[in-house]
Formats: structure tokens, C-alpha cells, sequence
């Protein structure tokens, strides 16, 4: 297994023109999940302090991450452990932040795993985690619960868990609520601090002109690989678009991620491409029906009266659009009126007709709307 060192992980990435190497970090989820493990240790073993502690990220790989702090009650009840976050050469806005997990006895077997100052807590549907839990996403819930679970089953062994039946993992941020105003958090509606995120538990270096070139560059060779070239946004219509079209070549299939207007600009000067296909998620998709072209959270966001009006004018009954208007997400708002074709294929043909203004007219544009199971709720005419 791979073992990975806190400062010594490192990519080649292509950075205008010249390859550099650039350093990867850790997610918030990893620091919480290496800051419970160090807690539980301390728990178990009475140690004053902690130098380093390693984990298994959700990718399979070994990571070693330093600690920062460490404390522990008189009567061994609770002990915390912090690690600091280190994103690595493309920092976002919790880089350096520091993540502490407190671990405290419970009087009944259970484990309690809650989020306490500075991580934030969800206030409105349609995030995939109920309201007022806090946000810790699924892969970081799922890999602290693992953590526990090993070490106390595995580790620790029946003398820890007679001494504590029952655990309760409370994660904290310093300044969190800080940190988030520099995210999207207070847009999406988790107020009071960061989440705790993460899917593969790495942060990768990429620089935002070495991702935009290779959007660039793989659309380029969409371009010659075939005459319907197949943009999507994300890495989940991408699984869909390569089974749906399984008869074009597979590099005629790009993910665009934010960078779908140099996309269009490049499948434009091509002659060659006689049709565009694009296929989104909801929340993409409503963006570029509003014109966006540059579909990062920072650079667009969705007009959700404007996303509500069309559904008025589709025909969705006042019950339903009164429901829409309480959701935080373009997506949690679309699936509320997902049984309305007239409204679904309006924001698509909305879409298409943005899509269209940017290209010749000689080339023909489908649109596809793709719900996070992979079927096809509308498409264009």
C-alpha cells in the first residue's frame, strides 16, 4: 500500500506552457478523520502527546499526517486531538485551519458522531443531509465511523470497551465560522461554519490554468475523433454518456467541469463537428439555461425566481412551486417538480438555445437533463 507523507505527495502538472511539481494535500475529512484516531489513542493508551498519526484514506492509500495538539481530561473521560489542515500548493479556504475531534465516554454503547464550533450546520433542504446536522459529508462520516469502529474492535481491544461503552466524536473548527464566509457555505445554507468534505481524502495541486488547458486539449482531440462531440459536466454524466453512446469514440465524450464556454469555443472553429451533445446534472444544467458559461460556484450562480418562473409558466401548480422556493439547490427544487415534462423541457430547450448562440449554425445541439442516478429526466426536441 502506498504511504503517503504530510508534505512530500507530489504530481506533474502543466502550468502554461511548463511542467511543474506541485504538492497535494489532505481533505478536512482526512484531518478529522486522523485527529479521531489520535483522540481514541489517547483515550486508550493515556499518552500526553501525539506526533504523528496515520490512516487509510478512502482511496485505499496510507497517509501520515503530523498533529498539531493534543489534551486530555484528568479523569481520562475525553481527549482531543488537532491536526491542521495543509491543502497542499493549491489551497483553498481551510487551508491551515485547524480540525479537533473530541472523544468523550458514553454511559450506553453507541456512537454519537456530531459537529460542534465551527463546523457548520444545514438549515435548509436539498444538501443530502437532514436539517440541523451538522456538515460532515458522507465519505468523512463513513471514515471516521470505520476509524472507531477498527480501532476499538481491532486495536484497543475489551478492556477499552468496557471503560467506554459508548463514544460520542464531536468535530470542531477553530474560527470556522470565519473560514466559511469565504466558501459557499452561507449561500447553500449551512450556517455557522466549514464542512467536512472529501471523496478520495486528497487535495489535488491543480492550478486553474493547468485545469482549463486540459479541458482545452481533450476537447481538441474530441473534435478529431469524431463529428458529434459530447461535453459533460462532471464525472457522473460523464459514467452515463459513455454508456449512452457507446457507438461514438470514447474520447469524443469531455469533462468540461466549470470551463464549458473554452469548450464550445473550441468545438466552434472546427468544421469538422457537425453536433454537440450536452449533458448536465440540474444545477449545471439551470445555470447554462440562464446563460452561464463559466460554471463554477464563484463565477455563476442560479437565479432561482427566474428557474421558479418558468416552472409558472410550465404549468407547475402553486403548491408545489411554493415547496421549490424553500429549497437551498437549483437540483433539490428541480426534483420537487421532476413529474412536469413541460417544465423540464423548457429549462432544457432554454439551455439549448444558449448553447446554440455560441456555436455556428450549422452545428446541431442536443441537450440532455440527468438526474444523480444516471437517467434521463428531459431532453431537447
Amino acid at each position: 500500500m502506498e504511504e503517503l507523507y504530510q508534505g512530500a505527495i507530489y504530481e506533474e502538472v502543466m502550468i502554461d506552457g511548463r511542467v511543474q511539481r506541485l504538492r497535494q494535500g489532505f481533505t478536512t475529512g482526512t484531518c478529522a478523520q486522523a485527529a479521531t484516531h489520535g483522540a481514541l489513542l489517547l483515550l486508550a493508551e493515556n499518552k500526553p502527546s501525539l506526533e504523528e498519526i496515520t490512516v487509510t484514506l478512502p482511496i485505499g492509500k496510507r497517509a501520515h499526517l503530523p498533529v498539531y495538539g493534543t489534551s486530555i481530561s484528568k479523569h481520562r473521560a475525553e481527549a482531543s486531538c488537532t491536526i491542521q489542515k495543509d491543502g497542499g500548493d493549491d489551497p483553498d479556504a481551510t487551508h491551515g485551519a485547524l480540525i479537533t475531534v473530541t472523544v468523550s465516554a458514553l454511559s450506553s454503547p453507541g456512537l454519537v458522531l456530531d459537529g460542534g464550533q465551527g463546523v457548520g450546520r444545514v438549515t435548509r433542504p436539498g444538501l443530502g443531509l437532514s436539517i440541523g446536522e451538522a456538515a460532515i459529508n458522507r465519505v468523512p462520516k463513513r471514515m471516521i465511523t470505520q476509524e472507531v469502529r477498527q480501532l476499538t474492535e481491532n486495536v484497543l481491544g475489551s478492556a477499552f470497551q468496557s471503560s467506554y461503552p459508548g463514544l460520542k466524536i464531536l468535530v470542531s473548527v477553530k474560527d470556522g465560522e470565519d473560514i466559511a464566509q469565504r466558501t459557499d457555505n452561507p449561500r447553500l445554507g449551512i450556517m455557522g461554519g466549514i464542512s467536512i468534505l472529501g471523496t478520495t481524502g486528497l487535495v489535488r495541486p491543480y492550478s486553474l490554468s493547468a485545469w482549463k488547458a486540459s479541458v482545452v486539449l481533450a476537447t481538441k482531440v474530441a473534435c478529431e475523433s469524431s463529428s458529434q462531440v459530447v461535453l459533460v459536466t462532471g464525472s457522473r454524466t460523464k459514467q452515463w454518456a459513455d454508456a449512452y453512446f457507446l457507438s461514438s469514440p470514447p474520447e469524443s465524450v469531455v469533462e468540461v467541469a466549470r470551463f464549458l464556454g473554452h469548450a464550445l469555443h473550441v468545438v466552434n472553429i472546427r468544421p469538422k463537428v457537425r453536433r454537440v451533445v450536452f449533458a448536465s446534472m440540474p444545477g449545471k444544467l439551470t445555470k447554462v439555461a440562464q446563460g452561464a458559461m463559466d460554471l463554477h460556484a464563484r463565477e455563476s450562480t442560479v437565479d432561482k425566481e427566474a428557474l421558479i418562473d418558468l416552472a409558472m409558466k410550465s404549468g407547475v401548480p402553486s403548491s408545489i412551486l411554493h415547496d421549490m422556493r424553500q429549497f437551498s439547490t437549483a437540483a433539490a427544487a428541480i426534483q420537487r417538480a421532476r413529474h412536469f415534462p413541460s417544465f423540464l423541457v423548457g429549462l432544457v430547450e432554454a439551455a439549448r438555445w444558449h448553447l446554440q448562440s455560441k456555436l455556428r449554425q450549422d452545428v446541431e445541439v442536443a441537450v440532455y437533463l440527468i438526474d444523480a442516478a444516471g437517467q434521463i429526466m428531459a431532453q431537447s426536441i
